[in-house]
C-alpha cells in the first residue's frame, strides 16, 4: 500500500524525466510550487456516520490562464451505520443452517477508512478584488479504502470492502488572502467512487510562497 501511494505521488508531481516535449504540450513546464496548506472539515459518507476529513495540499499554480493545479492527500475514518450492519448480519443469519438455533451472530461495528491521493483542476473567474479568490473545479484521485471489524475480519466481505479505486469529485470554494503570505477559506465538494459517495465542507489554510498582491484590481 505504501509503495502504491509513493508511486501515485511521483506520477502526480511533475518531473523532468518525463520528457520536455510532453511538458510543453500540456504546459506542465509552467507548474511551480506556489503554496502549501491544510484543510479540516466535516464529511458525510453514504451509509456511514458523519466524521472529520484531514487534508494537505500543494498548489502548483496556473497551467493555463485562470486554471490552477492543486495536488491533495486526504484522510478520513468512519463506521457503517448500525442499521446497515444489522441488515448484513440478518442476511447472514438466514443463510446459516441451525436446526437447534444455537448459533449466535453479533452485529458488531465495521470501521472504514479512506486515503485519497489526487489532484484538483480549479478555474478562477475574473474577479475585481484580488484578496478574494473564488473557484470551481474537479478532482481525480486514487482512493485506498480499508474496512475492519469482528463481523467481517478474514471473510470475503472484508476483501470486497478493502479496495483501491479511482474517484472523481466536483468542488467549489473561496480563499481570502488575509496577509501577503497567508490565505484562509472554505471549500464544498462531492466525491464519487465505486460503491461510495460523500459530501464535505472544509476550512482551508494556505501558506503562499510568493507574496500575494493585496491592492484591488482596476
Amino acid at each position: 500500500m505504501t509503495s502504491l501511494l509513493v508511486a501515485v505521488l511521483l506520477f502526480a508531481i511533475p518531473a523532468p524525466a518525463m520528457g520536455q516535449g510532453a511538458f510543453e504540450r500540456l504546459n506542465l513546464d509552467k507548474l511551480k510550487l506556489t503554496g502549501m496548506g491544510m484543510s479540516y472539515g466535516s464529511v458525510e459518507p453514504s451509509q456511514m456516520g458523519a466524521t472529520q476529513a484531514y487534508s494537505i495540499h500543494a498548489d502548483y499554480g496556473e497551467i493555463a490562464e485562470r486554471w490552477r493545479v492543486v495536488f491533495t492527500v486526504t484522510y478520513w475514518g468512519s463506521r457503517y451505520d448500525d442499521e446497515v450492519v444489522q441488515s448484513f448480519a440478518d442476511s447472514l443469519g438466514r443463510s446459516i443452517q441451525d436446526p437447534e438455533q444455537n448459533a449466535i451472530l453479533v452485529a458488531s461495528g465495521v470501521k472504514v477508512s479512506d486515503i485519497a491521493v489526487g489532484g484538483d483542476m480549479r478555474w478562477t473567474p475574473p474577479f475585481r478584488f484580488i484578496r478574494l479568490r473564488p473557484y470551481v473545479g474537479g478532482n481525480l484521485s486514487v482512493h485506498v479504502l480499508n474496512a475492519e471489524g469482528p463481523l467481517i475480519n478474514g471473510t470475503f466481505m472484508e476483501r470486497a470492502l478493502d479496495n483501491i479505486s479511482t474517484g472523481v469529485a466536483a468542488l467549489g470554494g473561496l480563499d481570502i488572502v488575509i496577509f501577503s503570505h497567508l490565505s484562509l477559506g472554505g471549500q464544498a465538494r462531492f466525491d464519487l467512487l465505486s460503491g461510495l459517495q460523500y459530501s464535505s465542507l472544509r476550512f482551508v489554510g494556505t501558506y503562499l510562497f510568493d507574496a500575494a498582491p493585496l491592492r484591488r484590481r482596476r
